[in-house]
This record gives C-alpha cells, sequence and structure tokens, in this order.
C-alpha cells in the first residue's frame, strides 16, 4: 500500500517528466513559426528583385530604341559603317578581304554588324518604310531584318496564292475537231501536192493504182468464183 510520501514522490517524478514535453512542443511552435517568416520573406524578396529587374528591362529596352534610332540615322553610326562596306566592296569587285577591314580599323567591329550595316544601306528605303508601318519600333539591326524577312515571305506566298486563283482552269476533257470528210477532189489534189513536192512523176503513181486496181479486181472474181462454187454445191446436196 503506497504511503503518502511516496504518493509525493511519485507526483515529483511526473511534473519533472512532463516538463521537458512542454519545452518541445514550445520549441517546435517557435520553430515553425520562424519558418513561416522566412518563407514569407523569401517570396517578398524573390517578388522585389523580379519588379527590380522588370524595370531595368523597361529601361534597356527603351535604351535600345533609342539607340537604334540614332545609330540608323543619316549620320548614325550604322549608316557610316554600312556605307563604308558598300565602298570597299565596290573597291574590292565583291568579298572584302581581312587585310583592308584592318587597314580602315573596322576589323574591331562585330562581323554581324558589318553586315547587317551594309544590308540596311542598300535596302534603305524599303527598310524605313518598314520601320515607319511598325507599332512596337525595332531595338536592332537584326530584329528589323528578321521582321522584313518573315513579311516578304508571307507577301510571296500571298501572291503565289492569288495567281494560281486567277489562273485559267486548263480543260481536261480533249477537245475533237470534226474531220471532214475526204472527195476524190481532195485527195486528188494532195496527191499531186505530195508527187510535187517529192519530186516525184505522177504517172509512176498511176501505173501503180492500175496494177492495184487490176489485182482487187482479180481477187474479186475469184471471190466471187469460189462463192458461186460454194453455192451450186450446197444446193446440190439439197
Amino acid at each position: 500500500m503506497l504511503t503518502p510520501s511516496d504518493l509525493s514522490d511519485l507526483t515529483d517524478c511526473i511534473e519533472t517528466a512532463n516538463k521537458p514535453q512542454t519545452k518541445l512542443e514550445n520549441l517546435m511552435t517557435n520553430t515553425n513559426t520562424a519558418n513561416t517568416d522566412t518563407n514569407t520573406a523569401v517570396l517578398a524578396t524573390l517578388e522585389l528583385q523580379g519588379a527590380d529587374i522588370a524595370r531595368q528591362w523597361k529601361a534597356i529596352t527603351k535604351g535600345d530604341k533609342a539607340r537604334f534610332t540614332q545609330h540608323t540615322q543619316a549620320d548614325g553610326f550604322d549608316m557610316q559603317l554600312g556605307k563604308l562596306m558598300v565602298a570597299l566592296s565596290v573597291e574590292c569587285e565583291g568579298r572584302i578581304k581581312s587585310s583592308r577591314l584592318a587597314d580602315c580599323g573596322i576589323n574591331v567591329v562585330d562581323k554581324r554588324r558589318r553586315s547587317e550595316a551594309m544590308w540596311f544601306v542598300n535596302n534603305e528605303v524599303e527598310a524605313r518604310e518598314f520601320i515607319a508601318k511598325s507599332k512596337k519600333g525595332f531595338t536592332s539591326l537584326s530584329a528589323l531584318q528578321k521582321a522584313m524577312a518573315v513579311a516578304n515571305k508571307k507577301a510571296s506566298s500571298k501572291d503565289d496564292t492569288a495567281s494560281t486563283k486567277d489562273k485559267p482552269k486548263a480543260d481536261a476533257s480533249p477537245k475533237t475537231s470534226e474531220a471532214k470528210p475526204a472527195t476524190k477532189d481532195t485527195i486528188f489534189k494532195e496527191l499531186l501536192a505530195i508527187c510535187k513536192a517529192s519530186d516525184v512523176d505522177i504517172m509512176d503513181i498511176a501505173e501503180m493504182l492500175l496494177r492495184e486496181a487490176d489485182a482487187l479486181e482479180n481477187n474479186h472474181k475469184v471471190i466471187k468464183q469460189g462463192t458461186d462454187e460454194w453455192t451450186q454445191s450446197v444446193v446440190a446436196s439439197l
């Protein structure tokens, strides 16, 4: 049987055992709260970083458009570069040698930039008209060149489609021409024309026709004689 002293000791043990558990629960609660606050702070930080990046990008894009406009003016960088490239191309009769690029000091300019500037000068009128029609504008010659290539391809495709529609369909059914029946006169005239064109004596043809007529007549007689003999034999057998 437990004494009052034993009950007191047991109570102390239970209280002692419960104290660490209460501290652990408090620690876990504090940790979860801290993690939630940290996640919220990280999200807020990433959003702020994204907003700042978007602001910088808008400024960069705006600056690119301004530089593009400046560089493509009559005395702009790309116009000067393009005109020089055209002059060197004429001088070298086509491909510009690397040594000439170095002589003029433009070998340090990116190869693609030199090519695009030369293209812009050669297609200046069409390019400026295309820029004027654009709503958003352009930030580089690369973007302009690509957009014009796509537009020209679409226009060419539409023209091909329109020409195909306008083209009259070929009549699949063959047209038969009604041939006029030949007469003795037309045959004779054609025969004379052929003999004359081929330098053939018409009398030779006449003799050949007579021989053919005699042969046909003899064949006719033979056939008639055979038919008569057969008819007589049939009648006799009846």
